[in-house]
């Protein structure tokens, strides 16, 4: 187990500097899910996110631009969704509904 201190140390660093990063111009929620929301981090833990933002943008042009924000300093796994799509999604994908369940809310817009 030695080791998982400095890397959840180095993971919410991480985290804390990349909210701060993420252009929030149309987001209205940012969860963290993953080994990191549960507590469960290990050698390898990255930093997992669902972005919900209201957007036009392709799906992996919403990627490119929130990576390009971003620049991280860790492994990063982000997803870029909208309100219509998350929710869609949340009705027969049982990875976006564990996330939802699970994860933390870092950020919701007023």
């Amino acid at each position: 187990m030695i080791g998982r201190g400095p890397r959840l140390k180095r993971l919410q660093e991480e985290l804390t500097r990349i909210i701060k990063k993420i252009d929030k111009t149309g987001v209205r929620k940012i969860i963290l899910f993953g080994s990191l929301a549960t507590g469960r981090v290990g050698l390898t833990s990255d930093i997992d996110l669902i972005i919900v933002k209201n957007t036009k943008q392709r799906f992996l042009d919403r990627l490119d631009s929130v990576y390009m924000d971003i620049e991280p300093n860790v492994g990063v796994d982000i997803f870029v969704y909208t309100p219509r799509e998350i929710n869609d999604m949340s009705r027969w994908n049982s990875f976006i509904r564990r996330a939802l369940r699970d994860g933390k809310v870092l950020y919701e817009a007023a």
